[in-house]
């Protein structure tokens, strides 16, 4: 094999393979990247078994063929070097001779049948999503996804189609939960959806993250689909297949809080300085912190014996009972980290019930946060 390749396209293509190639796997090459060159382009491949990457880039193929290289080790390679442009030629033993410039470099290579089967996507039914669109709804859920691995169903995210046509995300790790729905224009009412996305499927975690990570929102538009096990995305030359979670997700609605007027919509930017500074008298085991609403505002305090306590009331219209619960003010971070809008509404039913949280500009999301005990 024998290329040349614009340096910027080879490092822009090389990154997108950089959080699916493994480290630690006792397969080595898994460290590795598929390179394959023919008719004009260049073809990367990258995966660690559950998640495959698979992008392209015109070069000028001198001589078509394949290899697998150190995938990291080529990146941080060609982002580091000055020339504008790159030679790369395979040698019999399947090393690499790499040229720009006057750099002048040998890579260790592999020959390009140890490579694992990656999966064909090619004929695979997709369904326009926007890509801002699925970006958002990764961004309000995957904070909430499990990583405690002995509860599998919980360590991605659940996505369905609804009977309304819109798209539903939801995440909990059992101490709170996520949920957006949303209608993409882009859905075609008549479009025949499988049954598989009508009832749901379960997303892994680091297949959201990668998606967020290496999706460009200048570029194409973003589509998805189902093919056997897997859910691709595909985003312009770009596809990405994630093996989904065997399991079904617990039923969250019955975790849901009913309706309550004891309501109270606060500033977020306040909220969330109030809490800051609350939380630096946290205890460090339990990071418990009290909210209480009364017709005075919401008071958040909190305790430890080897730090002290701190007090801090923030006015609010509020017209319902008194009310308090005790939270982790992580996961009460995490929720305002997610809400873009400058308010936040908090639903406090008492101190055992779910608290329900809202950005009151966006009704198609909310937020559950479940109370600790006092």
């Amino acid at each position: 094999m024998k290329i040349r390749i614009s340096s910027t396209a080879f490092t822009e293509e090389l990154f997108k393979l950089q959080g699916v190639v493994s480290h630690r796997s006792t397969l080595a090459i898994l460290s590795n990247a598929l390179l394959e060159a023919k008719d004009g382009m260049l073809t990367l491949h990258a995966t660690d078994l559950d998640i495959s990457v698979s992008t392209s880039c015109a070069c000028e193929v001198l001589e078509p063929g394949k290899v697998t290289l150190q995938a990291r080790s080529l990146f941080d390679i060609v982002k580091n070097l000055d020339g504008d442009t790159l030679e790369l030629e395979t040698e019999d033993n399947h090393w690499a001779n790499l040229k720009s410039g006057a750099v002048a470099c040998r890579i260790v290579g592999t020959h390009a049948d140890e490579f694992p089967h990656i999966l064909d996507t090619t004929g695979v039914e997709l369904f326009p999503i926007g890509t801002e669109r699925l970006l958002d709804m990764i961004e309000k859920t995957i904070f909430s996804i499990s990583t405690d691995d002995s509860r599998a169903n919980l360590t991605g995210a659940f996505f369905r189609v609804t009977d309304n046509n819109t798209l539903l995300m939801v995440s909990t790790d059992g101490h709170r939960l996520s949920k957006i729905e949303t209608r993409p224009e882009e859905f075609d009412p008549k479009a025949d959806i499988p049954s598989s996305l009508t009832d749901g499927i379960i997303i892994p975690r680091k297949g959201l993250a990668e998606i967020k990570r290496i999706v460009d929102t200048d570029g194409p538009e973003l589509s998805f689909g189902l093919l056997d096990n897997n859910i691709v995305f595909q985003n312009g030359p770009m596809s990405l297949s994630v093996r989904l979670i065997d399991g079904s997700f617990p039923d969250f609605t019955q975790v849901l809080p009913k309706e309550t007027d004891n309501r109270a919509v606060v500033e977020k930017e306040v909220l969330s300085q109030s809490l800051k500074f609350v939380s630096l008298f946290a205890s460090s085991k339990t990071h418990n912190v009290r909210l209480s609403l009364s017709d005075e505002g919401l008071e958040l305090y909190a305790s430890d014996p080897d730090r002290g306590e701190a007090t801090k009331t923030m006015p609010v219209n509020y017209e319902g009972q008194n009310v308090k619960a005790g939270f982790n003010f992580r996961y009460l971070k995490d929720v305002l980290s997610a809400i873009d809008g400058d308010a936040v509404s908090i639903e406090i039913i008492d101190t055992l019930s779910p608290t329900l949280i809202r950005d009151p500009d966006r009704e198609e999301m909310l937020f559950v946060v479940m109370p600790m005990r006092l």
